[in-house]
């Protein structure tokens, strides 16, 4: 038995799901932020922190057919008995080992702070995990062709800034790669700013990327 008895929720997964997880995780962060303001229980400059905490107090609350799971290993090497990468956060629907055990999306989780040093770490320690080969497939699998960046702004900066920042480091930073230029999806000025950006390479083919830079500076200690 595969999929949803519901088909409408079978398409929402395999073709929307995307953006459903970025107004799923801007509803969740802005919950999360006003709590830590309000109750002063601010949040660690840290991106395990963060992550932890969104996904144990509001990710998985009133939304029953996805499921965020946290630190999930990946692509498991024979050779060495030892997994090649790490997800921060993997996404699936409530029922995908009955359909496909490798159909989840995957959100990698990178700091912010208006830095050359974090930015840089964005790219290399982020996007690359998706699209470089080590040494035969990326960290990072994309079963759908696209996954997603959460990019925890930690520090008072001009978003846009920092995105042209990274945009530009990727043609720079990226070996084997090209990369389109970062457009803009969606934005709170406020709160959050979503760009897509398309990725071309030898190894993988096509792979989509949606970067979300979320303001959490005033609920950081």
């Amino acid at each position: 038995m595969g999929g949803f008895k519901n088909e409408g929720i079978n398409i929402a997964f395999d073709i929307g799901t995307i953006d459903n997880i970025i107004a799923h995780l801007t509803r969740c962060s802005k919950q999360m932020k006003d709590t830590c303001i309000a109750s002063g229980n601010l949040l660690e400059n840290d991106e395990d922190f963060i992550t932890n905490r969104l996904i144990d107090g509001y990710l998985n609350e009133k939304l029953w057919f996805l499921r965020f799971e946290p630190q999930a290993s990946e692509h498991y090497d024979s050779d060495t008995g030892r997994y090649v990468g790490r997800i921060d956060i993997k996404v699936t629907s409530w029922d995908y080992y009955f359909r496909d055990a490798k159909a989840y999306h995957i959100i990698e989780s990178k700091r912010i702070d208006g830095t050359k040093k974090l930015s840089q770490k964005y790219v290399t320690d982020g996007v690359d995990r998706f699209l470089s080969p080590t040494p035969q497939q990326p960290k990072y699998s994309s079963y759908y062709q696209e996954n997603m960046i959460f990019g925890y702004v930690v520090k008072t900066i001009i978003i846009p800034d920092s995105a042209d920042e990274i945009d530009s480091l990727q043609n720079s930073l990226l070996k084997g790669v090209t990369a389109s230029k970062f457009v803009l999806q969606q934005s709170d000025t406020e709160q959050y700013y979503v760009y897509t950006c398309q990725y071309m390479s030898a190894n993988i083919g096509r792979v989509e990327l949606s970067h979300l830079f979320y303001n959490f500076a005033d609920a950081i200690r």
